[in-house]
């Protein structure tokens, strides 16, 4: 029982420790992130004055945790200058496998991107993963899979496999891909060769293909989401060059990350009622862009100015 209100404790504690300070940017709502001591001014996250940036948000599974992550993106667009027309969101029953498998795809055809353009697709789901299914082409001979609205664990039919995703993704033929996953087991989403792994593509995920995402108890959000989001919002800026790259917001969040699951795995192992193996949650990259042959530039999304 002392193990018990020890541990419940110390959770409360480090929890409510994860972010601090509430600052108002104008146009968006109040985010509690912990920004940089020098703070910036103005914010604009267009690269060049020809390029646009579209994003499709795709929310199932946690309402509270995920909306964060939800919120956070679409006020740091609109803080930008962007309208809600770039913007798409599918949220809980809007969320389910038919139409995260086509609906953000027509979307953006109707829009009629163009090459120069970003278009950032963010998932904040319940992942998961089962033996590897045909075309076996997984090293650990497991698929990942995500749990779309209208998920059900008895119908493998309704699992929203990696090489399904991954397929959609090659019918859109673009090269200016930024891919944000928010669901455990989504390391496993890179490393097939028929899974996301493309050129033209930066992708970003919460964890590793054999981990799951933690969450930050008392902030009621996503531990990944929450770090990643302060990177852009301005502390990210490792260089100093003004821009903070999609690179540079995962690295700046990795090491929090792994951090702060490494104390909270721990912490659990402890509670000796809890039947489970816990383990801290390691975010994965992979970097394609501008392309497998050469990634040495960085995908630049947002500009600073004093």
């Amino acid at each position: 029982m002392k193990i018990k209100i020890i541990c419940i404790i110390i959770i409360i504690i480090l929890s409510s420790n994860l972010s601090i300070n509430t600052y108002h940017i104008e146009g968006c709502q109040e985010i509690n992130i912990k920004l940089k001591t020098n703070q910036f001014n103005t914010f604009s996250i267009i690269n060049d004055t020809e390029s646009q940036i579209w994003a499709i948000i795709i929310s199932v599974g946690d309402v509270k945790r995920d909306s964060f992550g939800v919120n956070v993106l679409e006020d740091l667009l609109l803080s930008q200058g962007y309208s809600k027309k770039n913007i798409k969101k599918f949220i809980e029953e809007n969320a389910t496998k038919e139409s995260i498998l086509n609906a953000p795809f027509e979307w953006l055809q109707t829009n009629e991107i163009r090459d120069n353009d970003i278009v950032i697709f963010y998932f904040s789901m319940h992942g998961n993963r089962i033996e590897d299914q045909p075309p076996l082409d997984e090293p650990d001979n497991y698929d990942e899979y995500l749990a779309p609205y209208d998920y059900d664990s008895e119908n493998k039919s309704s699992y929203l496999l990696d090489e399904e995703l991954g397929n959609r993704f090659n019918d859109l033929n673009h090269n200016n891909l930024l891919l944000i996953f928010e669901t455990c087991y989504s390391g496993g989403m890179i490393d097939g060769d028929k899974d996301l792994s493309k050129s033209g593509r930066i992708i970003l995920t919460s964890c590793d293909a054999d981990e799951s995402s933690w969450p930050m108890y008392l902030r009621i959000r996503w531990l990944f989401p929450h770090f990643l989001f302060t990177g852009l919002f301005g502390s990210a800026d490792i260089n100093d060059d003004m821009w903070i790259s999609a690179e540079e917001a995962f690295y700046y969040a990795e090491a929090p990350t792994i951090k702060r699951s490494s104390i909270l795995a721990s912490i659990f192992s402890l509670i000796p009622f809890i039947p489970h193996d816990f383990v801290p949650q390691h975010p994965q990259l992979y970097d394609g862009w501008p392309s497998i042959e050469d990634n040495s530039e960085e995908l630049q999304l947002i500009h600073l100015s004093k």
